[in-house]
């Protein structure tokens, strides 16, 4: 990975390359900001550029021995901790999924966790880097380098280690060795301890910004219509893996639309005391048969189309981005969209997020949402 194949980041990437080229690299590095935001493409394209044997101004080589090595994750002077399910196992490092690890990440550094998750764990538990990997890490940093100038941990998802594990960690960061950098990716900083997170030097990452996420998506799908991906942007938030498969399920947004207008409806005659309780059990019915992902989706569709319509009703059209079947809709639906309205509803849709991901029911979370929402109309 170089610096030039991140996505946005503009800012960061020079503040890498200014560290980097004065020689100004901290022994431990917190990159925090969103899922999508680009935090591990830009670990990699780092970890390339400090060790690259004859680097340029801008970026690494990619053409000497080392670049050859980091771009395939094969250099004895990269580590990577993430993790894991053992299952039935006694006991699990990161390094007996190494390779599963590998495979995943070079198909692209752009993903979710749940995208990981579906690979190491297949829905039978929550992934986790445990103890004994306290100890993997404290062999891996004690031999000598092989051939890099800086020796290179990754942990991705360090909120995710297990308590020894994060201790251990603590006094490494304490007393870091010589040529040794710690490069902590995490979404969710707030979980760990504050110990560790005050030993690194944190950087922020936002969400990548729309144009750059266009120029990719233009330059991956040439095929692609300008309103697609267009459509496609927006409605990701700035999250490049979100991006990708919404362009590539457009289809499927679309039906995400007709969904929405029957939720709200049905939410409407709830309200005024004529329930069609065999259209609401239908609708939840074919909700549930998508896949999490795509019920997720579906719902920050849902969080996307309520902010418009409260935007409509302000009069702010100049930054919404919507097809005109969604305009037409919008037309008469934004007048009950005030603020006193669409600021629940936004919550109640949140809070169906929340729990879809923390694996509720998805029949009983669906359900719920219509009648939280007809509270409101």
């Amino acid at each position: 990975m170089i610096f030039s194949e991140v996505i946005g980041q503009k800012h960061i990437l020079e503040r890498l390359r200014y560290i980097a080229q004065h020689e100004k690299i901290p022994h431990a590095l917190l990159f925090t900001g969103s899922e999508g935001s680009g935090k591990l493409a830009t670990a990699l394209a780092f970890a390339q550029y400090i060790n690259c044997l004859q680097p340029k101004e801008h970026d690494s080589c990619n053409q000497c021995s080392s670049c050859h090595k980091f771009s395939h994750l094969i250099h004895p002077d990269l580590h990577f901790v993430f993790p894991i399910y053992k299952g039935s196992r006694t006991s699990a490092v990161c390094d007996d999924f190494i390779q599963e690890w590998r495979d995943f990440v070079l198909l692209s550094p752009y993903f979710n966790s749940s995208d990981w998750y579906d690979v190491v764990a297949e829905d039978k538990g929550q992934p986790t880097i445990y103890a004994d990997e306290a100890h993997e890490i404290i062999r891996k940093i004690s031999i000598k380098n092989y051939e890099a100038k800086y020796k290179i941990i990754i942990i991705y998802q360090p909120e995710r280690m297990h308590i020894a594990t994060a201790n251990k960690l603590l006094k490494v960061l304490e007393e870091p060795p010589p040529s040794t950098v710690f490069i902590l990716i995490s979404a969710q900083p707030e979980l760990l301890l504050s110990t560790i997170v005050s030993r690194c030097q944190v950087i922020k990452f936002p969400t990548v910004d729309d144009v750059s996420l266009s120029e990719f998506l233009e330059k991956k799908y040439p095929q692609a219509s300008t309103q697609d991906i267009h459509q496609s942007v927006i409605l990701s938030g700035g999250n490049v893996p979100q991006a990708i498969r919404l362009l590539e399920k457009h289809e499927s947004t679309r039906h995400y639309f007709t969904y929405f207008v029957q939720m709200v409806r049905m939410a409407y005659e709830i309200n005024r005391k004529k329930p069609k309780t065999e259209e609401q059990i239908k609708w939840v019915q074919e909700v549930i048969q998508f896949s999490k992902e795509e019920q997720k989706e579906f719902l920050i569709y849902c969080l996307r189309f309520i902010r418009d319509n409260f935007l409509i009703n302000l009069n702010v059209r100049s930054i919404i981005f919507q097809s005109k079947e969604e305009q037409e809709f919008s037309q008469k639906f934004s007048p009950f969209m005030p603020f006193s309205t669409a600021y629940p509803i936004f919550q109640h849709i949140s809070k169906a997020i929340y729990h879809l991901e923390r694996n509720g029911n998805p029949r009983i979370v669906f359900t719920d949402l219509i009648y939280k929402i007809s509270l409101h109309f």
